[in-house]
């Protein structure tokens, strides 16, 4: 094995800024968007980064279902060897401070990147899109979050919302009451080093959002999901859970994980190819949000008049009710995204969708659109170059990911076809259960 000296000597130096830690958790993502972790003393964990190597744990992680169930065809056998990446380490908070937590990636025994391996992947698309295009990405997300409190009743929980007098960037005096529980977490979230932008009351009742700062994909979604620990962490302590579930209150708007990219040339090229790159967007949308709303619950989001997205592959200036909401000629804050998708996987498709625009060369239609465009007549929509109707349900966005040859061959065939079996292989386990257990399951998953 191969000893990093930077490893060794970044390792020393967090440890010795934290005194007290006993534990490393080793995280990574499942495709179900759930984080699970492997737990190591941390004297065990320094004789793991001192001698180069990484740790070994099955391959069926990647095909569970609810309930630790093998999806169709996954097999029981085979390992893969999770490699921790020391530039995402942080001290929980909440613990006593007596955990460290390390992002990982899953490679193979000779040390290259598993096949299946969504982290991985995201670097190579990242690094491709540079290499063919020169230009490089920019990902900054907004995480949103409501704020449930527990109620035990009858040897039942159930949760209930903290403050209804309450509405975007409103500061009520329930909104006032749920300060020392927001200011905590900010408080969190800085002293973990994530230079957070803003945050500040949004729509439905006890949402939050926070927003996050802008970095290369991997850093940035790394940064969403040490946030998304913390602020669940926090909330522990005030007995409030907070979720991400897309669509608590059906008369409100629903949690997204909105997500801003930029295209940005390297050695001064115009910006014609972030039109390239965002006509991928649209073309490939249905597939798309095959990664991007990654539960039958997610699609309660895919219409007018929740401030999510809208109904057709469309953009518009400055248009919150667009998929795309083009913020400058570069830029792009794609709204149809939330928290139960694993960011990795969602990412990558977007990514991917992307670079197949630059390589052809596409042209950005569907826009500019300046209202929802559900509202628009057929012949108005003809006009802008809307044409294509976004999947009302996971099943159909699985559908076109599958039709979709250049989307998943730029993913990966590996990666498709095992996300095409778990995430299928769920629809069939929730249909099994009542719209009350499910709501209840994703609020306390996610």
């Amino acid at each position: 094995m191969i000893v990093s000296t930077s490893d060794t000597a970044r390792w020393a130096e967090f440890l010795r800024q934290n005194e007290g830690v006993e534990f490393v958790w080793l995280q990574y993502i499942t495709y179900s968007a759930t984080a699970i972790v492997q737990i190591m003393p941390v004297n065990r964990f320094t004789q793991l980064i001192q001698d180069g190597q990484s740790l070994p744990i099955t391959k069926a992680i990647y095909h569970l279902l609810p309930g630790d169930i093998l999806a169709d065809g996954a097999l029981p056998s085979g390992a893969c060897h999770l490699k921790p990446d020391l530039s995402t380490l942080y001290r929980q908070r909440g613990s006593n401070s007596h955990r460290a937590v390390v992002m990982t990636s899953s490679l193979n025994g000779d040390g290259t990147p598993l096949a299946e391996c969504a982290r991985s992947r995201l670097v190579h698309l990242t690094d491709l899109l540079t290499q063919e295009s020169g230009y490089f990405p920019l990902v900054g997300f907004e995480m949103e979050v409501v704020f449930l409190r527990r109620v035990r009743q009858d040897g039942k929980v159930h949760y209930e919302s903290p403050n209804t007098n309450h509405s975007v960037f409103s500061m009520t005096n329930d909104d006032k009451k749920a300060l020392d529980l927001v200011e905590e977490v900010v408080r969190a979230l800085l002293e973990a080093g994530i230079a957070l932008e803003k945050f500040h009351a949004e729509s439905a009742p006890g949402q939050w959002e926070f927003v996050l700062p802008k970095d290369t994909p991997v850093k940035a979604v790394d940064t969403l999901l040490k946030a998304r620990a913390i602020i669940s962490d926090v909330a522990e302590r005030y007995d409030v859970r907070a979720t991400m579930h897309p669509r608590l209150f059906p008369t409100s708007a629903g949690n997204g994980m909105h997500t801003h990219i930029s295209i940005n040339p390297t050695d001064g090229q115009d910006l014609v190819g972030a039109e390239h790159f965002f006509a991928g967007i649209i073309e490939h949308f249905p597939a798309v949000l095959a990664f991007n709303l990654a539960h039958e619950a997610s699609y309660s989001r895919v219409q007018s008049g929740t401030w999510s997205g809208g109904e057709y592959a469309a953009w518009g200036w400055e248009n919150k009710e667009m998929p795309l909401r083009r913020i400058t000629t570069n830029r792009f804050e794609v709204k149809l995204l939330d928290g139960l998708a694993n960011p990795y996987l969602a990412l990558s498709g977007m990514l991917a969708a992307g670079i197949d625009g630059l390589r052809k060369k596409l042209p950005l239609t569907g826009g500019d659109c300046r209202t929802a465009s559900g509202l628009l007549t057929a012949a108005e929509r003809e006009a802008l170059g809307i044409k294509t109707p976004l999947p009302k349900s996971l099943t159909d966005s699985l559908d076109a990911l599958e039709a979709d040859d250049a989307v998943s061959e730029l993913v990966s065939s590996a990666i498709v076809s095992t996300y095409l079996g778990v995430k299928r292989g769920e629809v069939r386990h929730f249909k099994g259960l009542s719209d009350e257990e499910t709501k209840d399951y994703l609020i306390s998953k996610y």
